[in-house]
């Protein structure tokens, strides 16, 4: 009797165990493997398996996400741990739509702010994989009532990995203006963010946006009268420092409206034959984020930049397929308002700056 409990034990591992790896296999992204949500790492599951161009930085440049994560702070889905592991490779991560601070503290006026849970989780995601941030002192908003932790003000949040970047605080950086609230050039006013490598010691500033949304022209003049604004304060500021890259979601509706409406003497990354849809909605695909930057900046892209999509709907495969047993809303029929409370609306976009002794 033990014989014969024994072998059929046997067999019961024999079925289960390529039953086990057919459902892993199921999770693997377009690539054939996926990234590990512990370490930020790309691992394959295939022999043919290429490993993307999101995983890693290499010596010599600096890898920088600019990621609009749909009303981050809101939605109590939100799967933090699959996100941060997915940009958790990267140097530097830039946040837009963060709508509620993630700690305690005090704003500028010295009133207390109260800390959100589901920001938090998020803040914790990303400090247990090794970075550090900034948050912004207070939100922003186009309303005249500001201070209010709901989707009608936005904060700016910037992650980092010590051991690449320090803050730079003797280079422009903050707000672009003091009154944070229904400001006549800004929907949202933008954040500058300062850097200094700790190779090579070069700095720069990455100043996140997020521009007015809509597909009237009065939406496209106010687009382009932020940009003309963001340029204006560049200028005032380029006596010291003059990399500056401007990030974020910009809201662009197709590719010519990007040529048409940045600013003189400046250039953009997601442009001409090769500019890119950065939003998740397969059934409304936008150029919306983009990188651009003075010509005089030019100079610190790495290798022209090398601008990047990261894909969010497949790189999200792999962990919706270890938490939860529904069907995957990226897949066919994608159903947008699941994928985004989830993961979100937007997908991460990467580019590169060069790490050397020359700046400025």
């Amino acid at each position: 009797m033990k014989r014969f409990i024994f072998k059929n034990i046997i067999a019961f591992i024999i079925l289960i165990v390529p039953l086990y790896a057919c459902a892993h296999s199921g999770g693997q992204d377009s690539n054939g493997g996926h990234v590990d949500r512990s370490t930020g790492e790309y691992h394959c599951h295939k022999p043919d398996c290429v490993v993307p161009h999101i995983v890693g930085p290499a010596a010599g440049h600096l890898d920088v996400v600019s990621f609009n994560i749909q009303f981050l702070g809101n939605f109590k889905n939100r799967d933090n741990d699959a996100l941060a592991a997915l940009v958790a490779s990267n140097d530097i991560v830039v946040i837009q739509e963060l709508v509620a601070p993630p700690f305690a503290g005090t704003f500028p006026d010295g009133t207390n702010y109260h800390p959100d849970i589901e920001a938090k989780l998020f803040f914790d995601a990303m400090t247990s994989r090794g970075f550090d941030f900034i948050l912004s002192e207070e939100d922003t908003g186009t309303n005249d009532q500001i201070h209010v932790n709901s989707t009608g003000t936005e904060w700016w949040a910037v992650f980092y990995k010590p051991d690449v970047v320090e803050l730079a605080s003797d280079v422009p950086h903050g707000y672009l203006a003091t009154d944070r609230s229904n400001h006549n050039d800004f929907e949202r006013v933008p954040y500058a963010f300062s850097f200094r490598t700790i190779e090579g010691g070069n700095d720069f500033v990455l100043v996140s946006v997020h521009l007015k949304p809509g597909s009237s022209n009065a939406d496209k003049d106010r687009r382009q009268g932020e940009l003309n604004a963001i340029a204006a304060w560049i200028d005032a500021n380029d006596d010291t420092e003059k990399d500056f890259f401007v990030l974020g979601d910009m809201n662009f509706k197709n590719c010519a409206e990007i040529i048409n409406i940045i600013p003189a003497g400046y250039a953009a990354l997601n442009t001409g034959t090769d500019c890119l849809s950065t939003n998740t909605n397969v059934n409304g695909p936008r150029p919306y984020d983009n990188v651009i930057y003075p010509a005089s900046s030019n100079i610190e892209l790495f290798s022209g930049g090398e601008f990047q999509i990261i894909n969010l709907i497949e790189a999200m495969r792999v962990p919706w397929f270890e938490d939860f047993n529904q069907p995957y809303p990226g897949d066919d029929p994608y159903n947008h308002n699941a994928f985004r409370v989830i993961y979100s609306d937007h997908h991460p976009i990467q580019f590169k700056l060069r790490i050397s002794e020359d700046d400025d």
